[in-house]
């Protein structure tokens, strides 16, 4: 006997949600399984790219083969140590973060306000303490946060599902 849609509809929703409570319980394994299926993506591109370009050459046409290959490698690398795509982001947010801290500081002491309330005092460290924990922790702190931030959407996701599901039914 076939569920009705509002079934299917609730059944999805408990597996998103499930699935948003192993993101954040499991982040390193999400994670690394996002950067994997990202490089296959990415690889699986970068060879169809390659033969276009082929046959393109064949019929007379220019067709430059430096990002094909550039997806190909980057595919194969990340699928081999996903773990460098989680350390450059981790890199690239925790610099980001640094730099904004550190702006932060730079525009309070250019402020001319003369004692601003202690929020505005106290974001520009904060800042600057996440990018450094960010980057201290490289690969590990990229997938931690990576994960609460993924497994947050799909539980997210999942309950807005779920309410759409009781509202039709």
């Amino acid at each position: 006997m076939p569920m009705s849609p509002d079934a299917t509809a609730r059944l999805s929703a408990a597996i998103t949600v499930a699935l948003g409570v192993a993101a954040i319980l499991l982040p390193y394994f999400f994670t690394t399984l996002a950067v994997m299926m990202l490089a296959a993506v990415m690889f699986a591109s970068g060879v169809v790219a390659l033969f276009h370009a082929h046959a393109a050459r064949r019929a007379g046409l220019q067709a430059g083969v430096f990002g094909p290959w550039a997806q190909v490698v980057v595919g194969i690398v990340l699928l081999l140590w996903p773990d460098v795509a989680l350390w450059l982001v981790a890199m690239l947010l925790g610099g980001g973060l640094l730099v904004n801290g550190v702006l932060g500081l730079l525009a309070l002491r250019e402020s001319a306000v003369v004692n601003p309330p202690l929020i505005e005092r106290l974001e520009p460290w904060i800042s600057i303490a996440l990018g450094v924990l960010l980057i201290l922790m490289g690969a590990a702190g990229s997938a931690l946060l990576l994960g609460i931030v993924l497994g947050v959407a799909l539980i997210g996701s999942g309950l807005r599902q779920w309410r759409a599901a009781d509202a039709r039914g």
